[in-house]
């Protein structure tokens, strides 16, 4: 039996080639926008960890709880609550952005023509549904996370041990499968479901009911593609972060040049003095973010034939498993 998997290895770096080569420096910047978003945005919010502690034991000592803050912990909760808004706010934005961008981007792989704005009127609806899907997979993990601490946290101030820990220990597997079962259901959806609802303008639920059928019957065929996704996922990082990190000195230096001309200029003795004069102050944040931006457009322009490679791999063993959702199929008998 070939697996299909394993075939489409070689073949999607002739897709890939196929697609960017000849260079055209308007299209990879195209498609750096797109992958900019495309790449980080999937049911992985960006969180942070929050860790609340107190100055005393848990039987009550004679010690001040949080001695350092100086503020109420009615502050300190609604500071909190504010970063965590802001978190999900940004992750919501980042999310919606990125769920219509799938499209556009499988859009210029299936018509080899890129064409950002046209595309994303065009699967505007789809992306929306991408959106809300995504959500509600964010939403189970979320569900869990709730309730262990509305038991954690209780019965840590409580001096309940016993069942903060055993909470703890029933948790941590139950996070440990719900998150590889979503991540799949996720995968699945961005790299096989999203074609499907591409091919035939459905919405999710009916891109998997479409898709089922062919990952049930071939689900061996998928397992090989998992397997070594996740090895050219682990490959790819490790590319991005030599290729990256290099190309993020070149980038950098100039806005370190200019932070450390305007800080020469400003004649104050201190950092400190520099950012609080409001002008210098806003350069210097205006630098930073500029500089900031540039990396992530640079870094984006440095996966797009990696994104390019792995969504072509996608697409041609999707194509082989099932040649009624083939979204391929000139390109496929042009390379083989």
């Amino acid at each position: 039996m070939p697996w299909y998997a394993v075939e489409a290895l070689d073949d999607a770096i002739e897709t890939t080639k196929a697609f960017l080569l000849p260079f055209e420096l308007w299209t990879w910047l195209k498609l750096a926008v797109i992958v900019l978003f495309v790449g980080g945005t999937s049911t992985s919010p960006p969180g942070a960890n929050f860790q609340f502690g107190g100055g005393g034991s848990p039987g009550g000592g004679t010690g001040t709880a949080l001695p350092d803050i100086p503020f109420s912990n009615d502050t300190l909760i609604a500071i909190v609550v504010a970063v965590v808004a802001a978190v999900v706010s940004i992750w919501l934005v980042l999310t919606f952005i990125g769920s219509i961008m799938e499209f556009a981007f499988v859009e210029s792989l299936r018509s080899r023509e890129v064409h950002v704005r046209s595309y994303i009127r065009r699967h505007f609806g789809q992306g929306v549904r991408l959106f809300g899907f995504r959500v509600v997979l964010v939403t189970l993990l979320l569900l869990p996370i709730i309730g262990f601490l509305l038991i954690f946290v209780p019965s840590l101030l409580d001096g309940s041990a016993d069942i903060a820990l055993g909470s703890l220990f029933v948790f941590v597997p139950v996070m440990l499968v719900l998150g590889l079962v979503v991540a799949l259901i996720d995968g699945l959806t961005t790299n096989f479901v999203v074609p499907v609802m591409l091919l035939r303008g459905d919405g999710v639920l009916a891109g998997w009911r479409a898709f089922w059928p062919t990952l049930r019957s071939q689900w061996k065929q998928y397992g090989m593609y998992i397997l070594l996704r996740f090895a050219l996922s682990i490959a790819a990082g490790i590319v991005v972060g030599i290729v990256g990190g290099i190309l993020s000195l070149f980038v950098l230096i100039p806005f370190a040049i200019l932070g450390i001309g305007l800080y020469v200029l400003s004649g104050s003795p201190t950092f400190h003095a520099v950012v609080s004069v409001s002008p210098l102050g806003a350069a210097f944040g205006l630098l930073a973010l500029l500089g900031f931006l540039c990396l992530l457009f640079v870094l984006a322009v440095v996966r797009v034939p990696i994104q390019t490679y792995l969504r072509y791999f996608a697409l041609l063993v999707l194509g082989d498993t099932n040649r009624q959702l083939d979204l391929i199929p000139e390109l496929r008998e042009e390379i083989r």
